[in-house]
């Protein structure tokens, strides 16, 4: 109201005008009071059923260096003309969406302008457009929508306006690119923004970084007897043991194999566990309903390019825990060049993981789907080639001949 852009006054200026007037004390309360009243006049033009969370699930466990980085992001300082932005990164499965959207049931009470979720359907055929995603959020926070302008430069300008004078959270799910996400940054102000995004987003400025990686064996047993309950205690801890560990870290699989075994109460562990040992098949098993380990990584497949599809499923069938862009250039049949900038793809993608100098290495679940996409995608001549081509390059490298026979090309 003081600087035109509120349509209720602020609570600082209305107790400085109850000290100037010396109110005595019950008419001080009752002029804080009308003054909360007009503050929230606003507030109840928020359109119901717009941007709300997700709901929460109930059984989250670990995570908790992860979830104290996200908390502490309340008590961020922010650079002049800029809010605090948090990005929250990793592959497919990892479960960053769970974890904003806990974080942000959790935060709310420290948000009194609103929590606000849009998914932005970054991996899909059709993502949401920053223009779309503006006039939702906007509706969202009261706008009407012929007052709603029709540039996004426009739609930005508002959308930062109306964050300014309030302390919200705006939770951006899935973003694709940094395109659809800048002009939903937050100017200044105490308004801030989570980001999950598959992709690094690696041209953000200004922004704070969380990378998620696979649980801790501890942590991933934590969350698989949490989502089993009472069965927990029914079966064999050495199974659940195995069970996690085949799950390697990743809380999407171990949603799977939880959901399986409390809807099918009559089912051992032990006897899962022996099904998921075979790595042949092992893929098919994780499913449960409409939840599917393979749906998540299908998604990223999807946004790769054709040198970096070729890379990725090649590499899945040799022998090794990592490898170089040397080998990818050899699989890819590419330049070396080529090669890195396949890599890079991948690893922006969440499909390798990045280790040191220069090595890259597969999450295991990940590997077997590449090598499904290998099995498919390419003839068995071309398969024959391929081992032939790797065989030859490993033993001019030093290395033993004999193992890439063994690994089913």
């Amino acid at each position: 109201m003081e600087r035109g852009r509120s349509k209720g006054p602020q609570h600082r200026t209305v107790t400085a005008l109850a000290d100037a007037l010396a109110l005595e004390e019950d008419a001080r309360e009752q002029l804080v009071e009308l003054a909360r009243d007009g503050r929230l006049r606003d507030h109840w033009t928020r359109r119901a059923g717009l941007c709300e969370l997700p709901r929460l699930v109930d059984d989250f466990t670990g995570r908790a260096a992860e979830l104290a980085w996200v908390s502490e992001l309340v008590y961020a300082d922010s650079a002049p003309g800029a809010g605090v932005v948090g990005l929250i990164t990793g592959s497919g499965g990892m479960g960053k969406t769970t974890l904003a959207i806990r974080v942000a049931h959790v935060l709310r009470p420290n948000f009194p302008g609103g929590v606000f979720f849009l998914d932005l359907y970054g991996m899909s055929s059709n993502p949401a457009t920053a223009a779309d995603a503006l006039r939702l959020v906007l509706r969202a926070l009261g706008v009407a929508d012929e007052q709603i302008p029709p540039d996004v430069a426009e739609r930005a300008s508002v959308y930062r306006s109306l964050l300014r004078d309030r302390r919200a959270l705006v939770v951006l799910d899935n973003a694709g690119s940094e395109e659809q996400v800048r002009p939903l940054l937050p100017g200044e102000g105490a308004s801030q923004v989570l980001i999950t995004a598959r992709r690094l987003l690696a041209g953000l400025e200004g922004v704070r970084r969380l990378g998620l990686e696979p649980l801790s064996l501890p942590e991933a047993m934590q969350l698989l007897t949490g989502i089993l309950g009472q069965r927990a205690a029914t079966d064999e801890e050495s199974a659940l043991n195995q069970l996690a560990g085949l799950c390697e870290g990743m809380p999407l699989a171990l949603r799977i194999i939880g959901n399986r075994l409390v809807s099918r109460p009559g089912w051992q562990a032990a006897k899962l566990a022996a099904r998921l040992v075979d790595e042949e098949h092992r893929l098919d098993q994780f499913r449960a309903g409409d939840l599917k380990i393979a749906t998540a990584f299908w998604m990223s497949y999807d946004q790769l390019a054709d040198a970096a599809r070729r890379v990725f499923r090649r590499l899945a069938v040799v022998p090794g825990r990592d490898y170089d862009a040397a080998l990818a250039a050899v699989v890819g049949e590419v330049p070396v060049e080529v090669a890195w900038d396949a890599l890079d793809e991948l690893v922006d993608l969440g499909l390798l993981l990045d280790g040191d100098a220069g090595r890259y290495r597969f999450h295991d679940l990940v590997r077997l789907f590449a090598r499904t996409r290998l099995v498919e995608e390419e003839s068995p001549a071309e398969r024959e080639a391929l081992a032939a081509r790797v065989a030859a390059w490993r033993a001019a490298d030093g290395h033993d001949d004999s193992v890439v026979a063994r690994t089913g090309l």
